[in-house]
């Protein structure tokens, strides 16, 4: 009874209201305030200044330090830095490498809840550092000879700009909110990593892999010092002057041979034809190869009455190049040349050289037979070596021929460059005056090796140098390598090929800044001195007195020789080469324990993930790899096949619009810095730091990747649209209060859960496969249309204006919630910032105490959501319904463009049709007018007479027809939900009128 006199009286109470609001004010009355409509203290723009910078701090160091103690019992984790150079402003291509190492290690940490060890690096050592500290590059660009400088000034100078770089970069690092300690890295140039690559370079010499010898290396002229093969730049649009030169043979078995079939050959006239795209080597040949199993022929000049021995296959594209020549009907094989000898006309001094089997020679290109010059060629090298001809070259530092070193003929050549045109030209002149020449080919295209840092071509020559023996390890590392896992799995072919195709490994270089090889030498004699003791002992010096000590100038180096040895220390001096800087980087590894022998003694690699660019088969997972096989040998042997890593991952170039790759040389590069703040040219919008990660996630990074202001733009799209989300999510969910159970949901909200499971499985598997752009691309779809296109779209109406705490809208809240809270997790490792925002709502809004997503203690713990969710039947039902949808949108834009109405709710629709589809819909039936989000559906009521037809229409369905009717509502809009369920103008719904009650 008081139960039915109390609804009385609220009844009377809002009639009364209303009656005195329109005694009082003849206007509309406004209804606003009592719709429920979102409120949030989330806002819809990114923080700046302060805030910024907490929540970078928030999420990146101090979450790494919380993880780094709070996870101690838990897996460790451990992607290992590949260091970046210390040298100048990070690129897109610094970002792109670290943020996709943070989020694998952020999911890691997220999903597992492992114990993240991730300590970013350096790269200290090496000739772009020297070039910048000692203004070197300035003087090659100018031709001017470098200052002089003593080698301890030039490590002082580049120390000093090695580490303000460091601190340059580790600020830049920052901004991108990375999640590790920036103020403890490992540095190649620090005394303790120094100490650890000597001992690695030990075991390098205990396991009689080094050596000593004289040999072609990759050298820069402008630099001046031997080159890695990494660091090498190849111009495919080089262009050289080639040409085809003939040296006579000295009279011989194959005179006589050719002379008994009749041939006018004579002592001068017979002659051996070469091809070179390197004329400069002309005058340093020692020999010609040809091929024993190769057929040979004779092309003859009847006006020079000159015969020239060329490969038989290659005959008429020689004669091509001079109609004066023509091919003879003569064939001999390459084994009746070998042994034969000729001279170099052009040198004057008669010497004569030899013809050699070489199996390099090929018959498909060239001439058939191959000059050799054994100072300045690998395979040169190699022929020479094995036929016991000396290696000695004629070019010094600067690639200038060296005086006294050429024959009688070539004197006017001392002094002068060999990679200059004048030289090549002065060459091709002196050839040309003793008859040499048959062909010039003025501008030869070819690809073409540079040096990275003068951007000038290199050549190649013979010094002394130390080189490891890879041949002795290749088997074990090829053989570690079967364990690794690669992405893209590319890579499983492309390291081993490098490493099969290797031999030796140069590692000393002619560079003062770098770490030195504890080597010295005899004054007398020259030769090193290889004793371990000896090694042992400069080691123990270099720790106790540091790098820097080894390179002053001492003539009298006793205080780095031991006890038995120090009274002979003037008879001695310090080598002053310095190690590769691919040997300093690839023993990284033995930074991630503090116990060296630890590491080596492991039969499993140490770090979970190696990630770098693709150029890095070459350059660091190899020498990795390698420097880990050399130091796990005991003796020589018992080399363990284990690599430092378990995974590779690698990730392309950042290229511009035009596919150029960027760089500071091309002035095609955007900054990071540009990208996050925006403006600038190109204009950019200002991404700040999670829309520079977003771009980072959604590009294919196995590939190269493109960075155009009109990508970046809609990125800035995309991240403004997961703030919108958040923000309505959560404004949504301000009064919620309890979750209902999955079995009092309605059939969309069971729907929108299904399609989230789905969701959060595949972008778990996306995840753990390192596939972050379809991660983005699969909750960009989700969000766009599971989401607004439907389910925002659809709830909204009730979540705005129905009672607060009714079934219907406490269920929306409940798919609210869970979307919300999978959302987080889903994007926490690559949108920390964001995330870490949302969770400060999230967690004040359901009383988490944890300050950070990330502390959830892992995936299942908090994350995962139930099976049950996972409903093939309801998404079944509303395949069915959104036909039947899209079917009435068709419908319903048309009657609009047409002008019969200017909203969907002024319509109504009604639905026929039976069977199955019937008894489908029935379940459906009080959501339609949601559904189709118009002011009401009706299921087989077709519309009265009285109402306002549009349209009639069918469709066909699952073997069943489905008829539809559209009308105007016969009502007037309510002017609280905007429906058009109200009975009078101006009037609540019977709805609203509840609500308002």
């Amino acid at each position: 009874m008081r139960t039915m006199r109390a609804r009385i009286s609220a009844k009377q109470s809002f009639r009364a209201f209303l009656g005195t609001s329109r005694a009082l004010d003849d206007k509309k009355i406004l209804y606003s305030h009592t719709l429920h409509l979102p409120k949030t203290n989330f806002g819809p723009k990114v923080p700046k200044g302060a805030e910024r910078t907490r929540l970078i701090e928030t999420t990146s160091q101090d979450l790494y330090d919380w993880q780094f103690h709070h996870n101690k019992e838990n897996p460790e984790f451990i992607l290992h830095d590949g260091p970046p150079y210390a040298n100048g402003d990070l690129h897109l291509g610094h970002s792109l490498n670290k943020i996709l190492k943070d989020i694998i290690n952020r999911f890691e940490l997220i999903y597992n809840n492992s114990r993240i060890k991730y300590v970013p690096g350096w790269d200290c050592h090496g000739l772009p550092i020297e070039m910048k500290a000692t203004n070197m590059e300035n003087d090659i660009k100018k031709g001017k000879d470098p200052k002089p400088l003593t080698a301890v000034e030039i490590r002082n100078a580049c120390r000093e700009l090695a580490s303000s770089m460091i601190d340059l970069q580790r600020k830049q690092f920052k901004e991108f909110a990375i999640m590790t300690d920036f103020e403890n890295p490992y540095i190649t140039m620090s005394h303790k990593y120094e100490i650890n690559q000597l001992h690695i370079f030990r075991k390098l010499m205990e396991n009689g892999l080094l050596s000593r010898q004289l040999k072609p290396v990759w050298w820069g002229c402008e630099t001046q010092t031997a080159l890695a093969e990494a660091e090498l730049e190849y111009n495919n649009d080089h262009k050289s002057v080639s040409i085809f030169v003939k040296f006579p043979m000295v009279y011989g078995k194959l005179h006589q041979q050719l002379q008994a079939q009749g041939h006018q050959v004579s002592k001068s006239n017979l002659k051996l034809l070469i091809w070179t795209s390197t004329p400069w080597t002309i005058p340093l040949n020692k020999a010609i190869c040809v091929n024993e199993q190769f057929t040979y022929t004779l092309l003859q000049n009847k006006a020079t009455e000159e015969f020239l021995v060329v490969a038989d296959s290659l005959k008429d594209q020689l004669v091509e190049l001079d109609n004066d020549w023509l091919a003879m009907d003569v064939k001999f094989s390459g084994s009746e040349l070998v042994g034969s000898q000729y001279i170099n006309s052009a040198s004057m001094d008669n010497a004569e050289h030899p013809v050699l089997h070489g199996d390099h020679v090929v018959d498909n290109a060239g001439t058939g037979l191959v000059h050799t010059a054994p100072a300045h060629g690998g395979e040169d090298y190699l022929v020479a070596k094995k036929n016991g001809i000396e290696i000695d070259s004629s070019v010094d530092n600067q690639g200038k021929y060296i005086p006294g070193k050429l024959s009688p003929g070539f004197d006017s050549l001392h002094g002068m460059k060999v990679t200059i045109p004048t030289t090549i030209w002065k060459c091709i002149e002196l050839l040309k005056e003793s008859n040499m020449i048959y062909s010039i080919n003025k501008n030869f295209r070819h690809s073409y090796p540079y040096d990275w840092r003068s951007k000038t071509p290199v050549i190649q020559r013979a010094t002394p140098q130390w080189f490891v023996n890879v041949e002795k390890i290749k088997s074990s590392a090829l053989k570690a390598l079967d364990d690794v896992k690669f992405y893209p799995e590319s890579g499983k072919n492309r390291l081993p090929l490098f490493i099969k195709n290797r031999n030796e490994w140069c590692i000393s270089r002619q560079r003062s800044w770098g770490l030195p090889l504890p080597i010295i030498y005899h004054k007398e004699s020259g030769d090193a001195v290889e004793e371990l003791r000896i090694i042992d002992y400069i080691i123990n010096q270099i720790d106790k007195f540091g790098t820097d000590e080894w390179f002053v100038i001492e003539e009298d180096i006793s205080r780095w020789l031991p006890e038995d040895l120090k009274h002979k220390g003037k008879e001695f001096y310090k080598g002053q080469d310095t190690m590769d800087v691919w040997f300093d980087s690839g023993t990284s590894w033995s930074t991630l324990s503090s116990n060296l022998d630890d590491l080596l003694k492991s039969e499993n690699p140490i770090a979970d993930i190696y990630l770098e660019g693709s150029d890095q088969h070459r350059g660091w997972f190899q020498s990795s790899l390698l420097n880990k096989i050399i130091a796990s040998g005991d003796k020589g042997s018992n080399f363990k096949a284990v690599a430092p890593f378990k995974k590779i991952i690698t990730h392309g170039f950042t290229l511009d619009s035009k596919n150029d790759k960027m760089s500071k040389s091309k002035g095609n590069i955007i900054l990071p810095t540009h990208a996050m703040e925006g403006g600038g040219k190109p204009f950019l919008p200002a991404l700040g730091t999670d829309g520079l990660r977003l771009w980072v996630a959604s590009s294919n990074y196995n590939s190269d990747v493109n960075v155009t202001s009109e990508v970046l733009t809609r990125v800035f799209e995309n991240s403004k649209k997961i703030r919108v989300t958040f923000k309505y999510m959560l404004g949504n969910l301000k009064d919620f209060e309890a979750p209902l159970p999955y079995n009092q949901l309605s059939p969309l909200d069971k729907y929108a859960l299904s399609k989230l499971h789905k969701l959060e499985t595949n972008c778990i598997g996306f995840y753990k496969e390192h596939n972050f752009s379809r991660v983005v691309s699969d909750i960009n779809f989700h969000m766009n249309n599971d989401l607004s296109a439907w389910y925002f779209d659809i709830s909204k109406d009730c979540l705005y204006t129905d009672e607060v705490s009714s079934t219907r809208r406490r269920g929306i809240q409940t798919v609210l919630r869970e979307i919300l809270r999978t959302y987080i997790g889903l994007l926490a490792p690559i949108q920390p910032l964001v995330t870490q925002e949302v969770w400060q709502e999230y967690s004040s809004l359901f009383e988490h105490g944890e300050a950070s997503p990330f502390q959830m203690g892992g995936w299942s713990n908090f994350y995962k959501l139930p099976e049950e969710y996972m409903n093939p039947e309801v998404e079944k039902e509303f395949e069915t319904v959104w036909k039947i949808r899209d079917h009435i949108y068709k419908e319903l834009e048309s009657l609009r463009e047409s002008g019969q109405y200017k909203n969907k709710l002024e319509t109504q629709v009604n639905i026929t049709t039976d069977g199955d589809l019937k008894i489908l819909l029935e379940a459906h039936k009080s959501y339609l007018d949601d559904y189709f989000l118009v002011s009401k559906a009706s299921l087989n009521s077709p519309l009265s007479s009285t109402s306002t037809h549009l349209s009639e229409s069918k469709l066909q369905l699952d073997g069943s027809t489905v008829e539809i009717e559209i009308g105007l509502s016969d009502d007037t809009k309510c002017p609280r939900c905007w429906k058009y369920t109200a009975p009078q103008e101006d009037a609540l719904c019977k709805k609203c009128a509840h609500v308002v009650a």
